[in-house]
């Protein structure tokens, strides 16, 4: 059957989990799947075999996990009087469980991210006036690596956590040199220096000042997590794919790809892509939920992550410095 706004209205009382952040206490499951997309379920996860494409929209009962902390749901596939059974990847759709305690799938603790990393020459060609574009050379670190932009607590509404009508309005019409220096210790700021050339025209400050507010207490530990994030990128082979192919199209799914080499399988599905309107790439939107904490690595807040289910743009040119 196809799913309604009022099928699953009328189940929401028990659950609607988005799987791919969730985790169970028992193997077994009593309830649906919900396709959001056309995606292939098979009788082996190892083998592959016999394989079905499940459609987007269709519910299908669903019957089990592989694992508690699952890759695959097991559900079964109707009018098939053979073989019914299939595996599917918990990344295609969503599950809608019965309400019993011992089934009811919890949701993972901590908060949502949103972790934005910029390619700063795509950037820079439409902000050519920005300080740190005009300054920007090929020896520059972003020349050659991912450059900080923001670390975002979502959802999106969640911005400028105690922070004054005054300085919220210098923030909305990007005075930001008119808002209060940041107190950071003289080593953060030089990394800083380094992997957020938007210092330059206080980005730092506006990042605080909405983002940084509803993420800690002092800006301090703001920016040491923001640039342990970024660090754990730059520091894998995602930051020569980028150097690489400087001149060149990338792909999303190479991307992904290389994200899922990087932090895991799975992983890639949290990365969307942001390119201008010239298909310059600029950015990276990456998905993260969990405690960002040095005994927390990038994989855990990934796999935890909600996936991307809209993707901005497929793919574009990884531009080089200069206008």
């Amino acid at each position: 059957m196809y799913v309604t706004k009022r099928t699953i209205g009328l189940k929401m009382l028990c659950a609607l989990l988005i799987s791919s952040v969730v985790s169970v206490a028992s193997v077994k499951m009593d309830g649906y799947f919900i396709a959001q997309k056309s995606c292939e379920a098979v009788h082996s996860i190892k083998k592959s075999t016999l394989p079905f494409t499940v459609t987007e929209g269709m519910s299908y009962q669903v019957m089990a996990k592989n694992r508690p902390e699952a890759t695959h749901y097991l559900i079964r596939i109707p009018n098939l009087e053979e073989n019914a059974n299939k595996w599917v990847p918990t990344s295609c759709g969503i599950v809608l469980t019965n309400c019993k305690d011992d089934q009811v799938e919890k949701p993972t603790k901590g908060e949502s991210y949103l972790f934005a990393i910029s390619w700063q020459a795509g950037f820079c060609q439409s902000h050519q006036t920005k300080i740190e574009c005009k300054t920007q050379t090929e020896d520059r670190y972003d020349a050659t690596h991912l450059a900080l932009h923001g670390l975002w607590p979502q959802p999106r509404n969640k911005a400028y956590c105690n922070v004054s009508n005054k300085d919220k309005g210098l923030d909305r019409k990007k005075f930001w040199s008119q808002l209060e220096p940041l107190h950071l210790s003289e080593n953060l700021f030089s990394k800083l220096l380094v992997v957020m050339p938007g210092v330059g025209s206080y980005l730092q400050r506006h990042e605080w000042i909405k983002h940084g507010t509803c993420y800690s207490d002092s800006p301090e530990r703001y920016y040491s997590d923001a640039i342990m994030l970024l660090n754990q990128i730059n520091n894998t082979p995602i930051s020569s794919l980028f150097a690489e192919h400087i001149g060149q199209k990338l792909t999303v799914q190479e991307i992904r790809d290389a994200f899922d080499s990087a932090f895991g399988k799975g992983s890639g599905e949290r990365v969307n892509l942001k390119c201008d309107r010239k298909g310059l790439i600029t950015e990276l939107w990456i998905n993260l939920k969990g405690e960002v904490s040095k005994e927390q690595g990038l994989s855990s807040l990934l796999k935890n992550a909600p996936i991307v289910t809209k993707i901005a743009c497929e793919g574009g040119m990884v531009d080089a410095v200069g206008f």
